[in-house]
């Protein structure tokens, strides 16, 4: 049977029409009902306080949640062996070659045969014995070398201590003096300003540069306080020849001390323990919906330090499913074309760097009519409840503009607040879903994340994780209390296997935040809305807290041979 010019003609407008309906459907991605409940709330409360919150996902009466599915997995360490265990020969680093935008694949083998060098290396260098909760300084950027370091001390047992903040020499020797560090990795960047303070520094015995090149003046420096300087490069070829047996921590060891927190003192230092962070990490993918949980094909790209703790249990998130890491270079003029050439699936950083990302878009593309009205019919799809990459106009104009990040993000992961014209970019323009976190570093950088569906512009950021529960409690000098109408208000507590077991050393500043029943005292004001998520709202005014003890045994003390 023969078909005629008319009815091609027909069938194809048929075709497309049905097409752009299908594209074009306004149906939310989730039933609304959904992002009416992001919390359960207790039913009763005690004066002073707000009913208790959990996720939605978690009973009030069952524990919280603390380890993944897999029970087995207690400690980083054995979230690397899992993640590894799923196929050694996928690629599981990926970096820049000197900082050009030439790649360079680790497979999950390789990596292990680097950590497993660097970690017998460095224990035969420093004579540094594990499994005594020795602190060890990475004053460096989160790179490749920064990642195998902390893989290694999780091997041997030892306790990474981030100094992230390069520039802040202060803040250098606060923690030298503090944890008193025996051995620093640091960056070939930051190497000078941690030879300038060698001085203030005599615990430092040995330095270790992740760089090509040390300088006879520096080894001479270096040497003159007798201090040992090698290269991360040789160190970790030293061990491979002569590999330990791994000494694996146990759940309750501590994983690091961090010095990043919002407290206005430099001199307080988290105590993270290997569950603190699990708990964190395991909170996290439990809160992802089916078909949109990591797998073994994501590839992370994250922007984070390792003194953003937010990086330790999402890079974790990612090993547990033997996906893949991709490290940048740092610099934000490189943000764009280090994705392009890496392509990664999820995209993570800090809220400055997205804006960034959006008003460079913004600038080239911005002033086109296409783009405009592109972006308006992506805008009222978003409004609609609903994130595509396959309407018409994707093909359009928009999928052009997907590209610039590499043409595969599925997901970005930030913290709060990043402004909200920004998430509707990234939501309609790119058609990438984003969650946004809240956590302190004293609750492992995790305490709330935003439900994935929920795009409205309201100014919460979702309930509690599964590690942990929330109340508020009155603020009676601020005006803020649990009685408050349209929504409770008040100081934000928090309590879960995530939260710290304390401040390094500090048992009266410990004391001060942590309450005899466990709930971390944040400082921090915050209102539940009636669908169960929580709103920011500002921080208590500080009171000054004298004469701080400098010493604790509950906390370690810090010491190694």
């Amino acid at each position: 049977m023969e078909v005629d010019a008319l009815t091609t003609v027909l069938i194809a407008a048929i075709t497309l029409f049905l097409a752009y309906i299908q594209f074009n459907k306004s149906e939310p991605d989730v039933h609304p009902l959904v992002l009416q409940q992001q919390s359960t709330p207790t039913l009763i409360r005690n004066e002073g306080e707000s009913v208790i919150y959990r996720s939605k996902f978690i009973s009030h009466t069952a524990p919280l949640l603390k380890l993944p599915n897999e029970s087995r997995i207690n400690t980083l360490y054995d979230v690397w062996q899992a993640g590894r265990a799923i196929d050694p020969s996928a690629v599981s680093l990926t970096f820049l070659l000197q900082n050009q935008f030439y790649l360079v694949n680790n497979t999950y083998e390789q990596a292990e045969r680097r950590i497993s060098g660097f970690g017998s290396g460095f224990v035969s260098l420093t004579g540094l014995k594990p499994k005594t909760e020795t602190p060890v300084g990475i004053m460096a950027p989160y790179s490749q070398e920064s990642f195998i370091a902390q893989q290694a001390f999780y091997r041997y047992s030892f306790v990474a201590v981030p100094i992230h903040d390069l520039k802040n020499i202060d803040l250098l020797i606060e923690v030298v003096s503090q944890t008193k560090l025996k051995a620093i990795i640091v960056s070939q960047k930051a190497l000078p300003s941690l030879l300038h303070v060698l001085k203030e520094c005599p615990s430092v015995k040995t330095i270790i540069v992740a760089g090509i090149y040390i300088s006879a003046e520096q080894i001479k420096l270096a040497t003159h306080y007798g201090v040992k300087i090698t290269k991360f490069s040789s160190l970790e070829y030293n061990g491979s020849l002569d590999p330990l047996e791994p000494i694996k921590p146990a759940p309750d060891d501590i994983a690091m001390i961090n010095f990043n927190t919002k407290s206005n003192s430099l001199s307080k230092g988290v105590v993270l323990t290997h569950s603190n962070l699990v708990a964190a990490m395991a909170a996290f993918s439990a809160s992802l919906p089916a078909g949109k949980k990591f797998t073994s094909k994501d590839r992370l790209l994250s922007h984070f330090s390792h003194g953003d703790v937010i990086a330790i249990w999402l890079s974790s998130a990612i090993i547990l499913t033997g996906g893949s890491q991709i490290f940048p270079s740092g610099l934000m003029k490189n943000v764009l074309h280090e994705a392009q050439a890496s392509m990664p699936t999820i995209f993570a950083s800090a809220p400055i760097t997205l804006e960034k990302i959006h008003q460079a878009l913004q600038l080239t593309y911005g002033k086109g009519f296409l783009f405009n009205r592109a972006y308006a019919a992506k805008l009222a799809l978003l409004r609609a409840g609903r994130i595509t990459t396959t309407s018409l106009w994707d093909f359009v104009k928009l999928t052009e503009i997907r590209g610039k990040l590499g043409g595969k993000v599925r997901m970005m992961v930030t913290t709060n607040p990043t402004q909200q014209e920004t998430l509707d970019y990234i939501r309609a323009a790119l058609g990438i879903h984003v969650i946004s976190t809240y956590g302190r570093t004293e609750t492992s950088g995790l305490t709330c994340c935003s439900n994935i569906y929920d795009y409205s512009s309201a100014p919460t950021l979702g309930g509690p994780v599964g590690c942990n529960e929330i109340k508020l409690i009155d603020y009676v000098e601020g005006g803020y209390t649990s009685s408050d109408a349209p929504y409770p208000r008040g100081e934000i507590l928090i309590r879960g296997p995530n939260v710290m077991k304390g401040y390094y050393k500090k048992p009266n500043a410990t004391a001060s935040v942590l309450d005899k029943d466990g709930w971390f005292h944040t400082s921090e004001l915050g209102a539940f809305h009636d669908n169960g998520a929580i709103e920011l709202l500002g921080k208590k005014k500080r009171t000054r807290v004298s004469s701080l003890s400098t010493t604790d045994s509950s906390l370690s003390s810090g010491s190694g041979q």
